[in-house]
């Protein structure tokens, strides 16, 4: 990315570099066509489970078509994180066993994991990816405590909320770097750094690179208010569940979201949860025990 010239006025040339990283970040909302594309077999999996007399055998043969993305589904079905007896060999035994809401979310973090398993950057990958795991642990044990519907896509919701900083980080990384710079400099959350920075936060563009990808609507719109969950209009159990387990996870310290605050819990997210100490206690014990056996899980992340 441009930098300034060595004879630049300071000021001048930083609100200058500023105002050139800021187009560029509206450049990629453009032009999100030059970010590869989710394997085309994901829009047809979404498509045929939509079908209510869809069966496994056909959405297994759909996703078998892409060899490579049936097989790093199967690795994730087959992690100790799920803790089968024994080992499922088949995307279709997989769906029978798992549901077809699981293994489509499955299908579609494998084709994300696909797409960005060859980026060269100094971006935290490691660290990135430990937050999302916890994130989306949270949110599933804190959809089972409560007796939520949204179980399998609040997994998948809490894995892939930060993805915007993962898009800035591979296509604008001076703009990244400047982004985290001004978290250490200010001691402040990721997402105030870059409003202040680009009046652009992760939140929104993964929700625009979510949408892109023609993920499920109630996925785009956690991805996009996990920060803002008061201002939902809709999908509001899945947004309250993101927002709540990002919170717990960075109080359990597991993995790195690029700063080192906890965002303020919601009060309207918190009592329309009915949330409480025992509660939360009992969430964070179940995510301890998650996080462990989901050590192989990472290293497929990763």
């Amino acid at each position: 990315m441009t930098q300034p010239p060595n004879d630049t006025v300071a000021g001048a040339g930083s609100a200058a570099v500023q105002e050139t990283e800021t187009e560029q970040l509206r450049e990629i909302i453009k032009n999100l066509e030059d970010i590869p594309s989710l394997s085309s077999v994901v829009g047809e999996v979404n498509k045929a489970i939509r079908n209510p007399r869809v069966d496994a055998n056909t959405v297994g043969k759909i996703i078998t078509r892409d060899q490579a993305l049936s097989a790093k589904t199967l690795k994730l079905v087959n992690s100790a994180f799920y803790g089968f007896p024994r080992r499922i060999n088949s995307v279709t035994r997989a769906i029978i066993v798992m549901g077809f809401q699981r293994v489509r979310n499955l299908v579609l973090t494998a084709s994300v994991l696909e797409n960005f398993k060859s980026k060269k950057s100094d971006f935290n990958f490691t660290g990135f990816w430990r937050h999302a795991l916890g994130t989306a642990i949270s949110a599933e044990v804190l959809a089972k405590e409560l007796g939520l519907q949204e179980v399998d896509d609040a997994f998948v919701a809490g894995l892939m909320h930060d993805i915007g900083k993962l898009l800035v980080a591979l296509y604008a990384p001076d703009a990244s770097r400047q982004i985290y710079e001004r978290v250490e400099k200010d001691n402040c959350l990721v997402f105030e750094a870059e409003q202040d920075l680009f009046e652009i936060t992760h939140a929104v563009m993964g929700a625009w690179l979510a949408d892109t990808w023609q993920f499920p609507e109630k996925l785009t719109h956690a991805i996009r208010m996990h920060h803002d969950p008061a201002a939902a209009r809709e999908h509001h159990e899945i947004i309250y569940l993101t927002h709540t387990a990002d919170i717990l996870c960075r109080a359990l310290d597991f993995g790195d979201p690029g700063d080192k605050k906890i965002p303020k819990m919601s009060g309207q997210v918190w009592k329309a949860l009915n949330l409480d100490r025992d509660v939360l206690d009992r969430v964070m014990e179940q995510m301890l025990d998650g996080l462990d056996k989901a050590k192989d899980f990472l290293q497929l992340l990763q």
